[in-house]
């Protein structure tokens, strides 16, 4: 089941989920880095890339950089994971443990950063994300972000329609597309989504894949040759693409 914005109300309850956090400093300030755990552990767990992700969700493209996402090494506490750490000006450090999902980050968030005033609709949409996500159909995923596309998109809000989280459903809708077969679609949400994160790789590697299906072998070589810029590791992989599609 899909949630909805009225459940979110009840987020305020959450607070209440972390009795164990442990504080190492009271300075409050606007501006602030929350360290995933990426330790195998963690990972386990349902911690890493995954929830790093759900976190990065939730920030309006708007905030003008209040708060950093970023991994980290193993945090000490293993037995109590997925963990995170808030860091405060530079030094003030708060400990978060066993948080799991959309709930749990926006959560944390809230007590870590209470001036941020997170949009509603990230919650809703981070939720919505992290349970497509683990879910195997390619058409459910595709339902369940068509979903969250359609609500950032409303009021025409620049701050979600240019979110991690916009961002996120579309590359998701897209890979679901193309395993449906649905390849114009996957073209269209690819490029959509490169606008918003021309950063980020995975979106380049769809982007790719679809070009190539649909026999559009030049805009899978531009493609490719944007995968290489946004994550040099794949640079190596990409030439030798690149290479078999100008043969």
């Amino acid at each position: 089941m899909m949630i909805s914005t009225a459940t979110m109300f009840l987020l305020p309850l959450l607070l209440l989920l972390f009795p164990s956090a442990s504080s190492f400093g009271t300075t409050h300030q606007k501006k602030c880095v929350v360290k995933v755990c990426h330790n195998k552990d963690c990972c386990k767990k349902g911690g890493g890339d995954n929830l790093l992700r759900t976190f990065r969700d939730l920030v309006p493209s708007d905030d003008n950089n209040q708060l950093t996402i970023e991994s980290t090494g193993c945090l000490s506490q293993c037995g109590k994971g997925p963990n995170v750490c808030v860091v405060k000006n530079g030094s003030d450090e708060k400990m978060y443990y066993d948080i799991k999902d959309a709930l749990d980050a926006s959560a944390v968030l809230d007590v870590a950063t209470p001036e941020a005033d997170l949009p509603i609709e990230l919650l809703v949409a981070a939720s919505n994300i992290h349970q497509a996500e683990h879910t195997a159909s390619p058409a459910k995923k595709e339902e369940v972000m068509t979903s969250v596309v359609t609500d950032l998109s409303k009021n025409s809000n620049p701050a979600l329609m240019n979110s991690y989280a916009m961002f996120h459903a579309l590359t998701i809708r897209a890979d679901a597309r193309l395993d449906t077969n649905n390849i114009d679609g996957a073209i269209e949400d690819a490029r959509l989504a490169s606008k918003i994160f021309p950063s980020e790789g995975k979106v380049w590697r769809i982007l790719a894949s679809a070009e190539e299906q649909r026999g559009s072998f030049d805009g899978a070589i531009v493609a490719l040759g944007e995968l290489a810029r946004a994550d040099p590791s794949f640079a190596t992989k990409a030439k030798k693409e690149i290479e078999r599609l100008s043969s």
